[in-house]
């Protein structure tokens, strides 16, 4: 995951959180970014009509157009340290370490209670990779590489650790996730992200 990425979730979050202003200073701590790193991808974002730079801080304009134009670059693929197959998806689900976090499909279906359709591939954050690791080696008997429907993502990504709750990714990263590994099973994932929180869509 790029690090202005960090950028694109905070001013979601805060938008969520009914902040309209925030200051490039408190987006650079948060999102542990470089000042000029924050500053250069908020103009980026003015150009698209997503957000505006006051004397007082960013105002977020659209969240819904910084949502689709985060959806548009995110490449979960790229964040893939391993895959493999291991069945039942659902008990390998209901049992990852502690310190994993959720993504995609499994991730919105936990914080709404609702599959939305059934789907055979799971996405999860590995933020601990000798845990994980020590997990796995459990379970080597199982495994198998062909056809993978697991995989464990990991990114150097502190503020990602920071607006996840109880192992499950925040929703904005839990839309742009799923957007991003897309499949037949995600247009109802997220049809209903955007009915659960209107402000973040276009119409």
């Amino acid at each position: 995951m790029r690090k202005f990425e960090r950028l694109y979730r905070e001013l979601l979050l805060s938008n969520l959180n009914r902040f309209s202003i925030v200051r490039q200073k408190d987006l650079a701590s948060k999102c542990h970014l470089s000042l000029g790193l924050v500053n250069k991808t908020v103009k980026k974002l003015e150009k698209a009509m997503a957000v505006e730079a006051t004397r007082k801080g960013v105002r977020i304009l659209s969240p819904a157009r910084l949502l689709n134009l985060w959806a548009a670059e995110r490449n979960v693929g790229g964040d893939v340290w391993q895959s493999f197959r291991l069945d039942p998806l659902s008990e390998v689900e209901q049992g990852l370490p502690r310190d994993t976090l959720i993504t995609a499909f499994s991730a919105w279906s936990l914080l709404s209670g609702r599959r939305l359709a059934e789907y055979y591939r799971l996405y999860f954050y590995v933020t601990n990779k000798e845990s994980f690791n020590f997990w796995l080696s459990f379970r080597k008997e199982k495994i198998r590489k062909t056809n993978p429907n697991v995989f464990a993502l990991y990114v150097d990504d502190e503020h990602l650790l920071q607006s996840s709750e109880k192992g499950v990714v925040c929703v904005p990263q839990i839309y742009v996730d799923t957007y991003s590994v897309n499949g037949p099973e995600a247009p109802p994932f997220l049809r209903d992200i955007i009915q659960t929180f209107p402000d973040l869509s276009l119409w």
